[in-house]
Parts: structure tokens; C-alpha cells; sequence
């Protein structure tokens, strides 16, 4: 029986991951993190600790574990020492634990983002093209820091196999990323003449490649999109967003001070991606998850922006009847139970 360590596995990618993992009888599912899940799920063996816990590499190697996907991360627009300290620090003290413990793979999801959104970049980016992001936003930043350590960790240690999984934008309901905050503002940011052109991918095929990674013999970086390309603007039609046209140089003119100040930065979140990301391609190159892996998504582009768009409708929905005064009361089931009992058959709840 093959051993899954599951890190951060009370966050949202956690919790589906180890839903699926767990549904597999060759499975042995283990979920490590700070705090407990909301809900617990049958058959995952839970473990309360932090991933820079030295004495990780013990319950490692007692277990016998075979391959760990590190889904603890924290994704924030601005720095914290401790977001630091957790992703980059924790990250690098967790994957040298596993070489010490023998476990035989690492899974971890990165970013086509890392390979940054230049005026030069070619249409198609394949794995091995240079990391040449440059961003002032912590996420990407720590993203591209840990991305360099695997990448000549992995070299020094060939006996630990390393998945870094280059997701384009995963978008989704209930996903929370940079782009899905874009894409829910009422107004979106747009560069004046630009519109960029995205990929993207359905946070089910993405569900679905992190499953997929925890059961195959995977190495090395993998780009992850939806087949198919979006632009900015095509994006901002299906959603029914309007654009605020802003001059590109008044942008980065004032990017400097506005991300040095506390209320330039509560105004920047307005740009959950940063300027040259809506204005430059980056655009990864999809053969090696065809081919090599055989990982095909199941939505398209644009399948999976209809997803989205019939997502939110719903839950708008969901939330105004969940706003209504009387959503709380219990009066249906009350009223079905008072009428079983005009025939006698049951006891009426006292209101």
C-alpha cells in the first residue's frame, strides 16, 4: 500500500485532494497541518504540525511515506515575514526532510507566471525556458524562490523524484488566485492598448492533475493549461465586466510609491496581477502534458470561463436567499411536522 503525505491539508486544495486520494483502496493517506480541518474526513490519519517542525523528517520515515504533495501555502499580494519564513524557509527545511527519509517523490504546484510577461516572449514556452519574473508581489516572488532551490536541490538529490506542476490560472467558484479576484470585481483594470492573451484551466482538471501527480512517477517542471487561448478583453465580455482604460506609464510611474504605502497598497489591490501581466503574454507550451503525461484536461478556455460564468450566476443566487431575514428559520419543517402530527403520528418541536 502506497503512502500520500498530504501537507496543508485543511485548505481548500488539501480537503479535495485527500477526497480523492482517499476514495482509493491502495491508498494510505496522511494529512499534516497547523490546524485542524473544519471537518475531518473518514480514513485520513491526521497529524497537527507545522512543516519546519524538525522532527518531521522522523514521522517521515516512520511511515514509510512514498510521496508527499506540499499543498501548505500561504498566497498573499504583500510580504509577511512569516508567509516568508513558511513558503520559501518551510519549504526548503520540508523537501530536505524528505530526501533524508527516502520518500520517493515531492509534488509541488507552481505557476506558469514564473516565467514572466515580457513584450519578447515567444507564443509557446516549453518547461525549459528561463525563470524571468519580475514582480514586487510576494506570492510570485516566494513562488520563483522556491522554484530555484528545487531546481538545483533536485540536481544535487536525483534519488527524490520532484513534480512541480507550472499551473496557467486556475479558476473556479470557489478558488481564490490572483486571476479569480480580477475577475470578480465589478470594474477591472485595463491598460489602454493592450490586451493580453491568457491561459487558463478549470480547478477540476487542476484537481485532477494534483491526483494524477500523487499516483504516477512524474520529474521535473509541467506546464498545466486548458487547451485554447483567451484575451483580457474576450474574458471581460463573458463575465459582463466593464474595463477602466488606464494609461500603461501612469500605472508604473505611480507603482513605485503606491506599493510603499499602506493606502497605495490597499489601492493596489485593485491589481491582483501586476501591470505586465496585463499587458504582456505568457503563454505556456501544453506538449509535454499532452504527450509525455498523457494529462488531458477535460474543459477547454473557454468551457471553463462558461463554468465560471454559470458558477457565479448560481451563486449569487445562493447568497441573496442566504440574506433573506427568515434563511435561518426551521418554519418549513416545522410546518411539515405539525401536519404529521394533525394525523398523529409525530411529536411537534416546541417553537
Amino acid at each position: 500500500m502506497q503512502t500520500v503525505v498530504i501537507t496543508g491539508v485543511s485548505g481548500y486544495w488539501g480537503q479535495r485532494v485527500a477526497q480523492q486520494l482517499l476514495a482509493m483502496p491502495d491508498l494510505r493517506v496522511l494529512g499534516v497541518d497547523r490546524r485542524p480541518p473544519a471537518e475531518l474526513l473518514p480514513g485520513l490519519d491526521f497529524i497537527k504540525a507545522d512543516i519546519r517542525n524538525p522532527l518531521l523528517v522522523e514521522l517521515l520515515r516512520a511511515e514509510q511515506v512514498d510521496t508527499l504533495l506540499h499543498l501548505a501555502w500561504r498566497q498573499r499580494q504583500w510580504r509577511r515575514e512569516e508567509d516568508f519564513e513558511s513558503n520559501v524557509l518551510g519549504a526548503m527545511q520540508l523537501f530536505g526532510a524528505c530526501v533524508d527519509a527516502g520518500v520517493q517523490q515531492v509534488v509541488w504546484p507552481s505557476s506558469t507566471a514564473v516565467y514572466g510577461a515580457q513584450p519578447e516572449n515567444p507564443l509557446y514556452m516549453p518547461e525549459s525556458t528561463p525563470l524571468a519574473a519580475r514582480s514586487s508581489y510576494a506570492w510570485l516572488h516566494d513562488t520563483l524562490e522556491v522554484e530555484r532551490f528545487i531546481a538545483s536541490f533536485a540536481a544535487e538529490y536525483p534519488g527524490t523524484r520532484f513534480a512541480v506542476l507550472r499551473f496557467a490560472n486556475i479558476i473556479g467558484v470557489e478558488v481564490d488566485s490572483p486571476l479569480t479576484r480580477l475577475l470578480r470585481q465589478p470594474v477591472w483594470p485595463d491598460l489602454l492598448g493592450f490586451d493580453p492573451l491568457l491561459q487558463v484551466i478549470d480547478a477540476d482538471d487542476a484537481l485532477a492533475a494534483l491526483v494524477h501527480a500523487a499516483r504516477s512517477p512524474l520529474d521535473g517542471p509541467i506546464n498545466l493549461a486548458a487547451p485554447g487561448i483567451l484575451s483580457l478583453c474576450q474574458l471581460a465580455g463573458r463575465l459582463g465586466r466593464p474595463t477602466l482604460p488606464i494609461l500603461h506609464w501612469l500605472v508604473y510611474w505611480g507603482w513605485p510609491l503606491m506599493s510603499s504605502l499602506p493606502a497605495g497598497r490597499e489601492l493596489l489591490a485593485w491589481f491582483p496581477l501586476e501591470p505586465d501581466y496585463l499587458r504582456y503574454p505568457w503563454i505556456a507550451d501544453l506538449s509535454r502534458m499532452q504527450g509525455e503525461l498523457g494529462l488531458l484536461p477535460q474543459w477547454s478556455a473557454r468551457q471553463a470561463v462558461q463554468r465560471l460564468v454559470e458558477g457565479l450566476r448560481v451563486a449569487g443566487y445562493q447568497a441573496a436567499a442566504a440574506e433573506q431575514p427568515y434563511a435561518a428559520d426551521q418554519l418549513e419543517r416545522v410546518l411539515a411536522q405539525r401536519g404529521a402530527a394533525a394525523a398523529g403520528r409525530v411529536q411537534v418541536d416546541v417553537l
